[in-house]
């Protein structure tokens, strides 16, 4: 199993996006004769991935129910070990359509739950890592995690995944704010990184999105970027994903889609490409 956090640390960059778009490409292949098993671990509280991925209501009856990962943390961390089978819903494979949209299993957020577990300062934060980690192991084979922005060391469950990570996915916009924003986020995957004897997670690399290479923006900004991810050492995805209305839809959860190329339309290539180079690089990483 190879867990990938989506992590930045300035917001509406589309991380909840990029989650989204890795789960439906990496479920739909084939690996040693069968379809990657792919968990999504949504920890930002406002839920998108999650929603984009169950739709509203689903994810009302179960944190109703007490069944997101703030609830199962606060067990674990309790010293329980409750069954995960309520706590894993699934997003079923479509009944129809070519290529159809994939099975995905999510663990979602209830921010009541992640804020009473980020309470104790004395939380361990190799706490998923020890107790959750092991057990997914056994029925997935990659988890992707989607992280909130602005996060410091008080968000101790958000830490948790960073450090439960094998590696990180950078998702940025090529604008200057975006770009002074990659000192803190490089921070904390360096505070995670201290925390994990493993010497993980290691960085897969930044995924520009909502880009249009022809802009004047990306033009103005894009070589200052460059010389900074030179500067750190920082990998940068040779495909990005454009700027288009079309992806923006993918993640409504209102709208009935039978199918991947249903679901982002002409850009299904667009996605495909970034996906594929996540895998390759998935690959070349060190194994959780």
């Amino acid at each position: 199993m190879h867990t990938i956090a989506l992590y930045n640390n300035k917001g509406g960059v589309g991380k909840s996006t990029l989650t989204l778009f890795m789960a439906d490409f990496l479920a739909s292949l084939t690996v040693a004769g069968r379809l990657l098993r792919v968990l999504v671990i949504d920890l930002d509280a406002q839920g998108s991935s999650s929603t984009a991925l169950l739709g509203d209501e689903k994810g009302r009856q179960a944190r109703a129910a007490d069944l997101s990962i703030g609830h199962l943390a606060l067990q674990l961390a309790e010293g329980g070990r409750p069954a995960l089978e309520p706590f894993l819903l699934l997003r079923p494979r479509s009944r129809s359509g070519h290529p159809p949209l994939p099975a995905i299993t999510v663990l979602l957020p209830e921010r009541e739950s992640i804020f009473n577990f980020d309470a104790n300062p004395l939380q361990s934060l190799t706490l998923l890592s020890h107790t959750l980690k092991p057990l997914l192991e056994q029925i997935f084979d990659i988890v992707l995690l989607d992280l909130p922005g602005n996060l410091d060391e008080r968000h101790l469950l958000a830490i948790n995944g960073l450090v439960m990570s094998d590696s990180i996915v950078i998702p940025m916009e090529p604008t200057r704010l975006a770009i002074h924003a990659l000192p803190e986020t490089l921070r904390m995957i360096r505070y995670a990184q201290g925390k994990n004897r493993r010497g993980t997670p290691t960085l897969l690399g930044i995924v520009l999105n909502r880009t249009d290479r022809r802009s004047r923006q990306f033009h103005l900004h894009v070589p200052e970027m460059v010389q900074f991810l030179e500067q750190t050492g920082t990998p940068c995805f040779a495909n990005c994903l454009p700027n288009a209305p079309e992806l923006a839809n993918a993640t409504d959860d209102t709208l009935a889609f039978t199918s991947l190329k249903d679901r982002y339309g002409g850009y299904y290539p667009h996605v495909k490409k970034v996906v594929k180079e996540l895998f390759d690089r998935w690959q070349q990483a060190p194994l959780g």
